[in-house]
């Protein structure tokens, strides 16, 4: 089977995460930041596009007007510590070396931390909604993005490998 096709999904979604994690998303904390959420288009945050995007997303997450300390940490951790590894994927697939063992180890070990992480924070959301007022499907809908990337990751690297023989 090959894999090609997955290949190239892999490198779509890995330039997305890398500019959501590398451009966008510090674009957001050292331009408007957590604190300008809660003051709305008057505040920091209604300045550029990347605030204002930000201020839409409140819309279907409230609790991020006023986030506390553990999803402030989890959302910038995304950025400082995912984020290389994004683009060291990207790189790897673009370049065909993304089949090697020391890519597998670290890219398993990196699906197994978002996996948690993403899992906790949906499961967060499902449980708070309620008192939240988040759009549940749409929260899970775009988070759940990163449990995909890392799935398809998942996939390829360890079921649709090419076989040595």
């Amino acid at each position: 089977m090959s894999t090609r096709w997955l290949d190239r999904l892999l490198m779509l979604l890995f330039a997305l995460t890398s500019f959501v994690a590398l451009f966008y998303a510090p674009s957001f904390y050292l331009g408007c930041g957590w604190d300008g959420l809660g003051q709305g288009l008057a505040g920091p945050c209604g300045q550029d596009w990347i605030g204002r995007a930000w201020l839409g997303y409140l819309e279907l997450e409230p609790i991020y007007a006023d986030a506390p300390l553990w999803l402030r940490m989890m959302n910038e951790l995304d950025s400082w510590l995912f984020g290389w590894f994004y683009l060291l994927s990207l790189i790897l697939f673009a370049t065909g070396r993304q089949d090697r063992a020391w890519y597998r180890a670290l890219a398993t070990f990196m699906a197994g931390m978002m996996t948690y992480a993403m899992t906790l924070y949906i499961g967060w959301q499902i449980a708070s909604y309620p008192h939240s007022g988040a759009a549940l499907g749409s929260v899970i809908a775009l988070n759940g993005i990163w449990l995909l990337v890392f799935g398809l990751l998942m996939l390829r690297l360890h079921v649709l490998r090419p076989r040595t023989s």
